[in-house]
């Protein structure tokens, strides 16, 4: 499987420049950047939340690095959010692979909140819809297809990455 259909069709009449990392088979985001030698904080993590109150869904994103913040979201996007189930993850992605969730809500008409260390890093990369394939953009196509988005602090670094140097964990050269 390559980039996700929809996906594909978004990124294409967005007219969005990008290009495709190929890694070997992944089951995280955080997976995915040691599999394609990235920083942890360049690889976007999407995690797609519902709300309480509406049921409707909402992706959060955040740097791989980073823990979501599910209160932190409340307060930024006044809704009451919970984790997906992961059988909601093929009902709202069918055309994705289990458990590759994309950072581009707007390609399913889903609603989006991202972090703010996003806009640190120069470059930024996506799951493609499968778990062999980041989707590339830089910060200014991030700025053009997220801006009208909300954003905030609703992340923080994990403990997760005790062992990756803390200049890993923020993008910044070895």
């Amino acid at each position: 499987m390559s980039v996700a259909n929809r996906l594909n069709n978004y990124l294409h009449l967005s007219e969005v420049d990008y290009r495709t990392v190929q890694h070997r088979p992944t089951e995280s985001s955080a997976d995915s950047a040691h599999a394609a030698h990235l920083a942890l904080a360049k690889v976007v993590k999407s995690v797609l939340l519902r709300d309480r109150r509406s049921g409707r869904y909402l992706i959060a994103l955040t740097p791989a690095c980073n823990r979501l913040e599910l209160g932190w979201v409340r307060d930024d996007a006044a809704v009451d959010p919970v984790l997906a189930r992961e059988a909601e993850l093929g009902e709202v992605f069918p055309d994705c692979e289990p458990g590759a969730v994309p950072g581009f809500g707007q390609a399913y008409q889903i609603d989006l909140i991202w972090d703010d260390d996003l806009e640190r890093q120069p470059r930024l990369y996506f799951e493609a819809g499968d778990h062999r394939e980041l989707i590339e953009i830089d910060q200014a196509e991030f700025q053009r297809l997220f801006h009208q988005f909300p954003h905030g602090m609703i992340s923080q670094p994990s403990e997760c990455y005790p062992g990756y140097h803390s200049r890993e964990l923020r993008g910044e050269p070895h």
